[in-house]
């Protein structure tokens, strides 16, 4: 096992596993390097065909972000609703939710409840921002 920061990394039977600071996993299945290349099997995303695909360094840093960013927004999607924003769909990093047109409910106040940070992340800089509108849009 190798660790770095709020990660570890590990070979388990065949598999790359990096544990996540929330405790999920990213698995790469059938890891391996060949010729100084990192590639483990998954599926083409063009082909839609299971195969050996290559990967980097900077794409699995990239991956291990997203990943977290994931978590963290999985974290606090109780807390909104709980709230009483309604959430109706996600994408990718961003919430959309339907609330009373009231000033209780605002992009600030979903703002506030999306940068609450879970005990695992005590110390990642977190902010959000948005808007309100009556279609959905994107900024």
């Amino acid at each position: 096992m190798f660790k770095c920061r709020k990660l570890s990394v590990r070979r388990d039977k065949g598999w790359l596993r990096i544990c996540l600071p929330s405790g999920r996993s990213l698995c790469y299945p059938s890891a391996r390097t060949e010729n100084g290349q990192i590639t483990y099997m998954g599926t083409n995303p063009y082909s839609r065909k299971w195969e050996r695909l290559k990967t980097y360094g900077g794409k699995i840093t990239e991956n291990i972000c997203q990943a977290a960013a994931r978590d963290v927004l999985a974290y606090n999607m109780p807390l909104i609703e709980k709230a009483g924003y309604e959430i109706v769909l996600t994408v990718n990093d961003e919430i959309i939710s339907e609330a009373p047109d009231t000033p209780e409910f605002s992009a600030e106040g979903l703002s506030t409840l999306l940068s609450a940070k879970p005990d695992w992340a005590f110390d990642l800089p977190l902010s959000a921002a948005g808007f309100e509108t009556y279609c959905y849009r994107k900024e």
